[in-house]
């Protein structure tokens, strides 16, 4: 079967590897529909450090193909979204046959050869009904979602608070939707670039500042706020060094933060504003893995929130090198990249 392989930095080859076999509690899926994330990006430019070669990719969405032993070969056939952590199969979770509970789960692509390939193996329990409604291609993007869900559970959002997003790449546009959606006041989203404002206005944003324009990003986000004294809630989804050293001074004092965005060469949070503002910082490493993934595809499947937007390109695996490109450099203003095998 074939297969997308980082082979070095910005270097994706396509490859014929082995076809893959469910062991027991595993089940073996058919790839219909995979997405480009962050993390896939910064392995591609080195800002996450992954070995080489390695089949990246974690968003994905397909049907069963076969099943290992102890699975219910009903599931063959079934149209399914893929939670992307795997157990450690190794913990005491594990151990007492419960993987879903593993304190210590790895993302598949990053740790482990991942989706961007025609088929792959993945534990039962990782596995979501794909109900009527809920495409491929929809399903294969629901990591972004669910992440934003793990987010606004842990902040907690009163109606009309003040909340700052900073970056409006797919995890950053998710939470513009969640945050309108929980009942957000004043709604400021930042980016780099112009190009995912027209959807964050229609997610729900209230203002919206390309921080590549104005000499001073962190007062004018300020300026947006009451007095100028910071948000109640500000949310660091973009993983630059630039915008998570300015997150602190944005929140007002016994605010919140929330700090997702994720790279090699990020600073340090210091621990003295903290204090001396009595902020709650809260670092979000994931989707959650608790119901978050079933909720963000009922978001989509009941049309609370919209999909389509968030789509600019789609490739053939046959082009996966040059859908790792647009994505990288953000080509035509390019914001989720998928790609169907």
């Amino acid at each position: 079967m074939r297969a997308a392989v980082l082979t070095a930095l910005e270097t994706v080859e396509l490859q014929e590897r082995p076809e893959p076999t469910a062991e027991p509690g595993w089940v073996v899926v058919k790839v219909e529909s995979a997405s480009l994330c962050g993390t896939d990006v910064h392995q591609y430019d080195g800002r996450i450090d992954t070995p080489f070669p390695r089949v990246p990719g974690h968003d994905f969405a397909g049907v069963v193909e076969s099943v290992g032993e102890g699975v219910d070969e009903a599931l063959v056939g079934q149209k399914v979204a893929v939670k992307p952590s795997l157990p450690c199969r190794e913990c005491d979770q594990c151990g007492k046959g419960k993987p879903a509970d593993c304190p210590r789960k790895k993302l598949i692509g990053l740790w482990s050869d991942g989706c961007l390939t025609e088929k792959v193996t993945v534990p039962s329990v990782n596995l979501i009904p794909r109900p009527e409604g809920v495409e491929a291609w929809q399903a294969s993007l629901l990591e972004p979602l669910a992440v934003g869900l793990n987010t606004v559970d842990r902040l907690r959002i009163l109606l009309g608070e003040t909340v700052v997003v900073l970056g409006q790449g797919p995890i950053g546009l998710a939470l513009t939707r969640l945050c309108a959606l929980s009942g957000a006041g004043r709604l400021i989203v930042t980016d780099a670039r112009e190009a995912p404002f027209e959807i964050a206005r229609a997610y729900g944003a209230t203002d919206c500042l390309d921080v590549s324009r104005v000499d001073d990003p962190k007062q004018a986000i300020l300026d947006l706020t009451e007095n100028g004294a910071g948000a109640d809630i500000v949310i660091e989804t973009s993983g630059f060094p630039a915008s998570s050293a300015m997150c602190l001074d944005l929140v007002r004092k016994e605010g919140k933060l929330a700090h997702i965005g994720w790279a090699n060469d990020l600073p340090p949070l210091p621990v003295v504003p903290i204090m001396a503002k009595t902020l709650t910082v809260l670092g979000i490493g994931g989707n959650g893995g608790r119901g978050q993934y079933e909720r963000a595809q009922e978001l989509v499947r009941t049309g609370r929130f919209d999909m389509e937007p968030l789509v600019t390109h789609r490739f053939g695996l046959d082009d996966v090198a040059e859908a790792f490109a647009v994505a990288s450099a953000k080509t035509d203003g390019a914001i989720k990249v998928i790609v169907e095998p």
